[in-house]
């Protein structure tokens, strides 16, 4: 879905917001809150209610939520305007308030044995220092549909990933500034990025290389020059899995909101009942 609020557009299937035409770099989890207030803005989302839903299974803080919108509100607050975009209703919670123009749902998707249907879906950074296996990799893929991102060492890598999270990371280990094991180690040490599948392609064949690549978390693992069928296999095999596991984590997180605000409602106090007095 797409949503265009005062001079911003925020696209939910692509995860990408733009403020007066240019792209915003947005965490991962506020981007998650904008979201799920954008989805529920004809009513206030209580603070539980968008913990449950942004960070199942984690125990955040008040001041961390508080952070969160923070940065949420920088990015979409327009300049010198006084009118908020999130409100805050004190005791309650926030909602969403300025005026929202929804674009029409993308097509639904083509069949699902046409491959390059299904890779229209997927954003895929190539985490390289040479420029060559970069290009190389990047027109074989987008050949086949897919996004594609890149980044020349490991540091651009974690800002492409707090910019624009992939739904898959082909990762090279030898680079300047930060490996590739490093890379890996911080991405999956994070709740918003441990699910991102990670492919290692290195040209280290050692068993300790391939231990240390194991141990930092990488989903899989293929020695440079890369088989193309076999890394597209691959590629395919983690992200069906990955599209899997999202899809139940959102009917997860749908099912702890409702229950959540079931919770609400069996134990909000009830109305006093009018006295002979007050129908008088």
């Amino acid at each position: 879905m797409r949503y265009r609020f005062g001079e911003c557009e925020l696209d939910t299937a692509r995860r990408e917001l733009r403020r007066a035409g240019q792209p915003v770099a947005l965490e991962p989890k506020p981007f998650a809150v904008l979201v799920y207030l954008l989805e529920h803005r004809e009513r206030v989302v209580s603070k539980d209610e968008l913990l449950a839903q942004c960070w199942p299974e984690t125990f955040v803080s008040e001041a961390a939520l508080t952070q969160c919108l923070a940065k949420v509100r920088r990015a979409v607050q327009p300049a010198g305007s006084a009118a908020p975009v999130i409100d805050t209703v004190y005791g309650q919670g926030y909602r969403f308030t300025a005026a929202v123009e929804t674009a029409p749902p993308p097509p639904l998707p083509a069949a699902a044995d046409d491959p390059k249907a299904a890779a229209r879906r997927s954003r895929i950074l190539i985490v390289d220092d040479e420029p060559f296996a970069v290009d190389y990799l990047t027109q074989v893929l987008e050949e086949l549909g897919y996004e594609t991102i890149r980044a020349a060492n490991g540091q651009e890598a974690l800002d492409q990933v707090a910019s624009r999270v992939p739904d898959l990371i082909l990762l090279d280990i030898m680079m300047p500034v930060l490996d590739g094991f490093s890379v890996c180690r911080i991405l999956k040490g994070h709740d918003e990025t441990r699910l991102i599948p990670i492919i290692i392609m290195t040209a280290l064949d050692a068993v300790e290389d391939r231990v240390e690549g194991i141990k930092a978390g990488a989903d899989d693992f293929l020695t440079k020059p890369v088989h193309e069928e076999e890394l597209l296999a691959r590629i395919e095999t983690a992200l069906k899995l990955k599209h899997t596991v999202d899809r139940k984590l959102g009917e997860l997180h749908r099912l702890k909101a409702r229950f959540a605000q079931l919770v609400r409602l069996l134990t909000a106090p009830e109305s006093p009942s009018p006295s002979a007095a007050d129908l008088c």
